[in-house]
């Protein structure tokens, strides 16, 4: 192979885990309520699916046109563990270095949405108390250092799967003459 696929994954996923920081960071600075909505749908905003599979498939161009799928898999999931790595560590950062109080703030304004939307659903009473009181035993733990990396693990499962599919997009393998 001509490029080094562990550097391409080294350098977009910190590519990727900056613009990550930044998304976090510049809501947390645009106000609360913000930040909880724009934590919420950086879940499901595939900025980073559509950026590895470019990054992919210029990879692939570089490589005479050849990117086989355990190479495509090891840059995508190393940009991946690269990305968790960076948030994990700007999380710790953002809740127990710069603003403390940010997990019980985001809980509170996370349960309200909570409440609101089940209430629009038609849940009972006795059912929103109950996720009130699960939101509220959680919220309390604060986000601490067996959180983060709990939520990094299970999050890179998931990133795995991510993973799996993008290089499946990527991928061409060298075809052989019979």
């Amino acid at each position: 192979m001509k490029v080094n696929i562990v550097n391409e994954g080294l350098k977009w996923g910190c590519i990727n885990g900056l613009i990550a920081v930044l998304l976090m960071y510049g809501s947390w600075a645009a106000g609360l309520n913000t930040f909880v909505s724009v934590q919420f749908w950086a879940n499901f905003i595939p900025f980073m699916i559509v950026i590895l599979i470019f990054s992919g498939i210029q990879i692939k161009k570089q490589n005479n046109g050849l990117l086989p799928f355990s190479q495509a898999l090891k840059f995508t999931f190393l940009s991946y563990v690269v990305v968790a790595l960076i948030t994990a560590i700007a999380t710790y950062v953002l809740y127990n270095l710069i603003d403390k109080e940010l997990t019980q703030k985001s809980v509170q304004v996370g349960l309200e949405k909570t409440r609101a939307m089940m209430e629009k659903f038609g849940a009972s009473e006795e059912d929103i108390d109950k996720a009130m009181k699960s939101g509220m035993e959680e919220g309390a733990k604060g986000t601490g250092i067996g959180k983060i990396f709990m939520g990094t693990g299970l999050f890179l499962i998931w990133d795995f799967v991510k993973s799996l599919l993008i290089s499946l997009v990527i991928r061409k393998e060298e075809k052989f003459a019979d």
